[in-house]
């Protein structure tokens, strides 16, 4: 059995009393009622007088306006009045007047009038011709000439006809001199006196000089091309290139059938080099005589 703190011993704790239950909230009452608004047909029309820049009503006028006399009518039935036009005065021009110099007043004169006056000098009456006399620029009795035209120089003419021919015969002679070259471009040249010596000079140009400009002298001119040979001269000494110390030898060329004009010459061409190393190639070549005998052709 339990004692409350500070209570008496022997003497029950009081069972706790009850709550009472809590009010509900009241409501609360508005202040003032809201009165409803008015439709919109109902409200007073706005005055032209609230707008600062609103114009007068033109109904409103009335005639007299307010401070008028009473006998007075509007201005509206008043005759108009008629513009008069405003007539310019036109003033004569003056008539002949002395001449004397600008600066001097009539009376005071210090230099002499000339003998011609200017037409700007003297104004003339009207309807009038100016006075009779030359102007001043022109002078007395001498009417205006026109100066002729100069004549032609005959040294000036000659020396044109002499420089056209001179310039007609220069391209006369640079056309002939083109020619020529076009045509000596692609004659043959001399060649050499036998066929196996034509194959010896061949030989001697492209495979020791490797020169394919002395080549392309050596060769008749229906074989030219100097593109095509020049190519064959630079795989040859690439082909050189790759060897130690190459050296080219060839055989006395030897005749194998000969014409009066065309002959086959055949050679045996061998390559050597400094560390023993040798390759030999048979070729063939065709040689045609013109003014001497040249290669046309090589095979191998």
């Amino acid at each position: 059995m339990t004692h409350a703190q500070g209570g008496q011993p022997g003497h029950p704790e009081p069972s706790p009393l009850p709550s009472p239950d809590p009010e509900p909230p009241q409501p609360i009452p508005p202040a003032d009622p809201i009165p409803a608004p008015e439709p919109p047909h109902e409200w007073p029309p706005r005055s032209s007088a609230e707008f600062i820049d609103a114009g007068p009503d033109p109904y409103a006028l009335e005639f007299p306006p307010p401070g008028a006399f009473a006998d007075e009518s509007p201005t509206a039935n008043m005759p108009a009045v008629t513009e008069v036009p405003e007539r310019t005065q036109v003033i004569p021009p003056a008539g002949p007047q002395p001449w004397y110099a600008q600066h001097e007043a009539p009376g005071q004169w210090q230099t002499q009038p000339p003998e011609h006056l200017a037409y700007q000098h003297t104004a003339a009456p009207p309807g009038e011709a100016p006075p009779g006399g030359d102007p001043i620029w022109q002078g007395a009795g001498q009417p205006v000439q026109v100066p002729p035209a100069p004549a032609a120089v005959p040294g000036k003419r000659n020396a044109l006809w002499v420089s056209l021919a001179l310039v007609a015969t220069l391209l006369l002679c640079s056309g002939g001199a083109v020619s020529a070259y076009l045509l000596l471009r692609d004659a043959d040249n001399p060649g050499s006196p036998d066929p196996a010596t034509a194959v010896n000079r061949f030989l001697d140009a492209v495979y020791t000089q490797q020169d394919a400009t002395a080549a392309d002298e050596l060769v008749c001119r229906e074989a030219r091309d100097e593109t095509k040979l020049a190519d064959r001269v630079r795989e040859i000494k690439t082909y050189s290139d790759g060897y130690q110390e190459p050296v080219y030898r060839w055989a006395e060329p030897a005749v194998a059938s000969s014409g009066e004009d065309r002959a086959l010459v055949s050679v045996q061409l061998t390559l050597s080099t400094a560390d023993e190393k040798t390759a030999q190639q048979e070729l063939e070549f065709t040689v045609i005589r013109k003014t001497g005998w040249l290669v046309c052709e090589v095979a191998g």
